[in-house]
């Protein structure tokens, strides 16, 4: 009921962000971030190996670490996305202080909504 009532309130869909404005290097986006998103409590985990980017997340509802789909990573900004229909993706910058994620969360065809979360390692 939470999420139907958010995506009312939410803009309707569209493009994700087209470019990074975060003066952060890349590397300061790999940890663990909190953040809140369609009634639950969500932890999202960006990793950088020898061939990119890949991630995994849990939410307050399903404490089950599940892949990142789609992990792209750019200066200091980000997109991600969660397995699901309608699609789910996150698009994300990094502060200044390098403690803090700001972006939307756009759900294919129905809505952009505002996405924070916080630097908890």
């Amino acid at each position: 009921m939470i999420a139907t009532i958010l995506l009312a309130m939410a803009s309707p869909a569209a493009a994700p962000a087209p470019a990074c404005a975060s003066t952060q290097p890349a590397d300061h986006l790999a940890g663990h971030w909190i953040g809140a998103f369609a009634g639950a409590n969500w932890t999202f985990e960006l990793t950088r190996n020898a061939t990119g980017w890949s991630g995994r997340y849990q939410s307050s509802r399903a404490q089950v670490w599940r892949p990142l789909e789609a992990v792209s990573v750019t200066a200091g900004c980000a997109t991600f996305s969660l397995k699901s229909e309608p699609r789910v993706t996150f698009v994300v910058t990094l502060d200044a202080g390098g403690t803090a994620l700001t972006g939307d969360v756009h759900i294919t065809g129905l809505a952009n909504l505002p996405f924070a979360a916080k630097r908890a390692s």
